[in-house]
């Protein structure tokens, strides 16, 4: 029956459940909740459960997954490694075939300085093999900048770097050395 009265009380009902954190609208009455909740425990162990089962399932094929991608990766880095010797073998063979890169012309950019590098005289008059400097000095690479890291310039061979690796003065005739600049720079016209 509807009233006033009853209308209040059940107005206060819902305030104070709503106050008690309780959402009541659509939920089953607290008779039917009590009956029901060993099958709610039931239902929320057997979701854990499954949920947890998933989640080894799931780690254990990310694992093998991962052992899978470790291996690949090995792999390619035995590939790259077998590569790179087999280049550096048929470099070797080409420089005894007495066949040589082409003489390395080097500018510097707005100064019009030019410095010529000779693969032929430095591996048949000083016997140096290729891989004193490739990639340890310079980069082996065609079209690309030769060097590593900053620019070659002469302040850099100075401290060692680059031409400078060899050109100290012990091993060879010093890049600081102006008596000797003709000798990889050519005069200009």
């Amino acid at each position: 029956m509807f009233n006033e009265k009853n209308l209040i009380k059940r107005m206060g009902l819902i305030v104070m459940l709503v106050a008690c954190g309780f959402v009541f609208l659509g939920q089953p009455n607290p008779a039917q909740t009590e009956e029901k909740a060993p099958d709610y425990v039931e239902k929320a162990k057997y979701d854990a459960e499954k949920a947890r089962a998933d989640a080894e399932k799931a780690m254990a094929e990310a694992e093998m997954a991962m052992e899978r991608a470790e291996r690949a990766m090995e792999k390619a880095e035995q590939a790259r490694l077998e590569a790179k010797q087999e280049k550096a073998k048929a470099i070797e063979k080409m420089v005894e075939a007495h066949r040589y890169p082409e003489d390395i012309a080097m500018t510097v950019p707005d100064s019009g300085t030019t410095a010529i590098f000779s693969h032929k005289k430095h591996t048949e008059r000083e016997h140096l093999r290729c891989i004193e400097c490739h990639p340890k000095v310079f980069i082996m690479k065609v079209g690309k900048n030769v060097v590593k890291k900053g620019q070659l310039t002469m302040a850099e061979m100075k401290k060692g770097k680059y031409c400078g690796n060899c050109h100290n003065g012990h091993k060879a005739f010093s890049v600081s050395d102006i008596a000797t600049c003709q000798r990889c720079h050519p005069k200009r016209q």
